[in-house]
């Protein structure tokens, strides 16, 4: 007698739900199957967002290590225009040392010319007269100058 009051019980219980306007077997099996495909579209859902983290976790590393390589160029950059303007410094006082090298050697070089002039006088030079030229009378022969 328990087996059949407790058939007997589950039907006075499920038409009493059912009379109650409780959800049938089948409406509760859609709506366990619309739950179940929520579920997973929502799993989907995570495992998408899941990887968004990690790109714009990357993508932030990325970016970090962007600033650290422009810092880098940056003082890089400095430290080029320093050495830079060194060597401007450098060129120019290098200039100003030719350019007193150039007037000193343009000095010595008179002064050895006019120390060798000096010690070499200008000697007397001869002096040659040409002899005169012939010149032609009518008759074709030559005529000397007297």
């Amino acid at each position: 007698m328990k087996a059949h009051f407790g058939k007997f019980a589950l039907i006075v219980v499920a038409g009493s739900l059912a009379l109650g306007g409780c959800a049938t077997t089948g409406s509760v099996k859609r709506a366990q199957a619309r739950a179940d495909q929520a579920f997973v579209e929502g799993q989907k859902g995570q495992a998408d967002a899941a990887r968004a983290q990690g790109s714009a976790d990357a993508a932030g590393a990325a970016a970090q290590r962007a600033q650290g390589s422009a810092d880098a160029a940056g003082s890089a950059a400095q430290g080029a225009g320093a050495a830079a303007q060194q060597a401007q410094a450098t060129a120019n006082a290098a200039q100003a040392n030719g350019d007193q090298i150039t007037a000193l050697s343009s000095r010595l070089h008179k002064l050895e010319a006019a120390e060798w002039r000096r010690h070499h006088p200008k000697k007397a030079k001869h002096r040659h007269h040409p002899k005169p030229k012939p010149v032609q009378n009518n008759e074709g022969q030559a005529k000397f100058h007297q």
